[in-house]
């Protein structure tokens, strides 16, 4: 990273790390899926984001969606891991599922693309992210019912 992509990137990170950490205390998710707390955070490349992420259960018979959506602002290239960790209380199975955003820029994965199958039952999920961030986004309880057609 050269001496003027620092100087851009290094104030930028620090606001967006602020500005996270003044949102620590926003409202818990949603009981039956939802929407995690935002995240502010450092990326691959010369580059912070701003990540909205969410579960929901029966978003396709017996899938669940999971949606990644980011801005990211900086020079050059940049990318994000985000990883879904989910588990099973009904059966004790775990998984997990990962996107990466890309930036600069809005990026955002598609309807398709958000689809898992976990299984069925009930869930607790929790994100991963890549990368240095505040806050941490907490966890979201979905459910997955068996398709009857």
């Amino acid at each position: 990273m050269t001496a003027r992509m620092t100087a851009i990137a290094l104030p930028a990170a620090a606001t967006a790390l602020t500005v996270g950490a003044l949102t620590a205390t926003a409202a818990p998710a949603a009981a039956d899926g939802g929407t995690f707390q935002p995240v502010y955070s450092l990326a691959q490349g010369a580059c912070v984001a701003q990540l909205d992420t969410s579960v929901n259960g029966d978003a396709y018979p017996e899938h669940a969606a999971f949606t990644v959506s980011t801005i990211m602002f900086g020079v050059g290239p940049c990318t994000l891991p985000v990883t879904l960790n989910w588990r099973n209380l009904d059966t004790g199975a775990t998984g997990s599922v990962t996107r990466t955003a890309n930036g600069p820029g809005h990026w955002m994965n598609d309807g398709r693309s958000a689809l898992f199958r976990p299984g069925v039952g009930r869930f607790t999920a929790t994100i991963t992210v890549g990368a240095a961030h505040v806050p941490e986004p907490g966890s979201v309880d979905f459910t997955v019912t068996e398709y009857r057609g």
